[in-house]
């Protein structure tokens, strides 16, 4: 169970709900997290040869054990399971299955936070919000003037997980102008760093929907 459930069971308890929005996206979120943990264990079943021993048995008139996945007018698509089993023990594998689930993470739960003007633009939701960003753009950071503050340079508003790094154990991840134009996956960082964006992302709008005020940065 991720902190976050533990956090939802706690706050379930004591504190009524005061943001209906920002409980419904903290769900969205939790679910995106878990369903990413859910990803790895199945990679992990499915990149062992001994994953082998699941096939399906060989029918009459076939050589080799075929899996097939229906399709929407009742017929079926058909593959050999064995050979497309193997393909996930490929590195490429590895990195394309993760990048596929990455960007499809950040853009449901970019779109939703869109959808409630950030929490007026709390930090936790805009580093979600540049990431989504720059992944539907190109895999590059690229801030457009609307989000810069004229006077500075930087960021209207700030993109960071600051108030949770140290409490959950994890770098205190930033967005800044500075990475103007550069990569997001995997330069700026990779599967770990956008789930743990993702996951105090939830914590946040939790907390957020429950009354909970956020800590307080280091």
């Amino acid at each position: 169970m991720t902190r976050l459930a533990y956090l939802r069971d706690e706050v379930a308890m004591d504190h009524p709900i005061v943001n209906q929005s920002a409980v419904d996206v903290a769900k969205l979120v939790q679910r995106m997290t878990s369903h990413y943990f859910a990803h790895v264990a199945a990679m992990y079943v499915a990149r062992d040869p001994r994953a082998e021993l699941f096939a399906p048995p060989i029918e009459d008139g076939q050589n080799v054990p075929i899996l097939r996945i229906p399709r929407r007018d009742g017929n079926n698509m058909e593959m050999w399971f064995n050979y497309y089993l193997a393909e996930n023990r490929k590195v490429e594998a590895v990195e394309d299955f993760d990048r596929v689930w990455l960007t499809g993470a950040l853009l449901q739960v970019g779109d939703a936070l869109g959808a409630h003007g950030y929490f007026n633009h709390e930090p936790e939701a805009e580093i979600i919000r540049h990431l989504r960003n720059g992944i539907a753009h190109g895999n590059r950071f690229n801030f457009q003037p609307a989000v810069l503050d004229k006077q500075t340079g930087h960021l209207k508003y700030p993109a960071n997980i600051s108030r949770y790094a140290a409490r959950q154990v994890m770098p205190a991840y930033e967005i800044d102008t500075h990475l103007q134009g550069q990569e997001v996956l995997w330069t700026w960082g990779g599967p770990c760093a956008v789930v743990d964006c993702l996951t105090v992302l939830g914590i946040h709008l939790w907390n957020m929907g429950h009354g909970i005020p956020p800590p307080v940065a280091n």
